[in-house]
């Protein structure tokens, strides 16, 4: 009994070990391998003033961001690390009371922010309101769920969870983060189509089902469309559309390599949980454009 706890003690001081290993090596990967410009500086009185730092580590990569504090007697100190969903970073900041009020934009993904900077409280904005991620919804999410499905006309991108609040553009906020009345705000986007028709759940139900927006003719109004009864539900139903999309990755590839229509009725047999509508995942398995579909 002993040694078995000696063992596993050992396993444990040497998975500890390569974890902050691993953290140092990612972090002077980081320093050695990106370029750092400050692109914007907000001066505020009493001495403090904020920059915006830009991080850029390769082609294959976003644009990533970084908010530093500087007092000239306090030195800097970073506060916000953040990415942007879509659009250029843009950040508001002022001094009051002892307290920072910093605003940013309404697609921004908040990575990490701190609290306070030397006696000044720290407050952070999102421009139109930030969302919370339901416990319940996060709960369901594994490491293994697919984050981008893709078959012939339909890209489909299930955000992460600290991308969701940034996701919540063009829907619920336009990009200024003006609230949109044409959005139920119950409603949580958690992904899109092809950027343009978001797949969403109810924010006040847990574990709901998932939905896609829909827009009629000649309406700016978005009404709901059950395409799963459950998250895991549609997660496997992403999977059997992913599935077979390696050479079948182009609209014009339902020519050349359609979906076999006895594996789309397999599918479909599979998929047909609860009173959903089977026809969106029929279309896009067959190769019709969603977007065109759900946005007359």
């Amino acid at each position: 009994m002993r040694k078995n706890k000696k063992i596993l003690l050992a396993v444990a001081v040497s998975i500890l070990i390569l974890l902050m290993g691993g953290k140092y090596l990612f972090a002077m990967i980081q320093k050695i391998g990106c370029s750092d410009e400050v692109i914007q500086k907000i001066e505020m009185k009493n001495g403090y003033s904020i920059k915006v730092h830009q991080t850029n580590c390769g082609a294959t990569t976003d644009f990533g961001y970084k908010l530093t504090l500087t007092h000239h007697d306090k030195g800097e100190k970073e506060i916000l690390s953040y990415g942007m969903l879509e659009g250029d970073s843009h950040i508001d900041g002022n001094v009051h009371n002892n307290q920072l009020d910093v605003t940013y934009a309404p697609s921004t993904i908040v990575y990490s922010k701190g609290t306070n900077y030397k006696g000044i409280l720290i407050h952070f904005e999102r421009k139109g309101g930030n969302v919370s991620v339901p416990q319940s919804f996060e709960n369901q999410r594994k490491s293994f769920d697919l984050e981008i499905a893709d078959l012939f006309a339909n890209s489909l991108i299930v955000y992460r969870n600290e991308e969701i609040p940034a996701g919540q553009v063009h829907f619920a906020v336009s990009e200024k983060g003006n609230t949109s009345k044409k959005w139920n705000s119950n409603w949580l986007v958690i992904g899109t189509i092809e950027y343009t028709l978001p797949i969403f759940i109810h924010s006040d139900e847990e574990n709901s089902p998932v939905y896609v927006g829909q827009k009629e003719k000649n309406s700016s109004t978005w009404k709901e469309v059950k395409i799963a009864s459950t998250y895991q539900d549609f997660q496997k139903a992403l999977k059997l559309i992913d599935d077979p999309s390696g050479n079948r990755s182009f609209p014009e590839d339902v020519k050349t390599n359609p979906l076999p229509e006895k594996e789309i009725k397999h599918n479909l047999k599979v998929i047909n949980k609860g009173n959903i509508d089977l026809s969106f995942w029929n279309d896009w398995m067959i190769g019709k454009s969603l977007p065109d579909k759900y946005i007359e």
